[in-house]
């Protein structure tokens, strides 16, 4: 019954955030695909109709951990996001259908998974315009 209750809990708590941020980011990025599945703590960004040909989301997302930052109200902040295709590998000489698609994984506070909408939008451009 107790890890019961836990998990009504973790559904209650991320069941609101979840949606929000979906919705936050569609509305940041309105070309960006973004999916997330029933019983995950994630979300599934795919930017394939807004980035170049060459786009590749191990490079963004290194990026972002290594290099790059937005500033908000004197604090640097970054987003931490792990390519897809790390979880899903493709035939050898074919180019990876996950290329394009990132995960967002729903782990902060509310308050800081606000900021993932604009953080994703200032870093995808810092990105494109690093690497054109």
């Amino acid at each position: 019954a107790d890890l019961q209750s836990r998990y009504a809990q973790q559904r209650e708590y991320y069941g609101a955030i979840l949606p929000r941020i979906a919705t936050e980011i569609r509305e940041a990025i309105p070309w960006a695909i973004v999916s997330r599945a029933d019983a995950s703590i994630y979300l599934v960004v795919d930017v394939r109709d807004i980035v170049q040909p060459w786009w590749d989301t191990v490079a963004f997302s290194l990026f972002c951990a290594r290099e790059w930052k937005v500033d908000i109200d004197g604090v640097a902040h970054t987003l931490l996001v792990a390519p897809m295709a790390w979880f899903y590998s493709s035939k050898n000489g074919e180019q990876n259908p996950w290329q394009t698609q990132m995960r967002i994984a729903c782990v902060e506070t509310p308050e800081r998974m606000a900021l993932v909408p604009m953080l994703l939008k200032e870093l995808l451009g810092q990105f494109e315009g690093k690497i054109v």
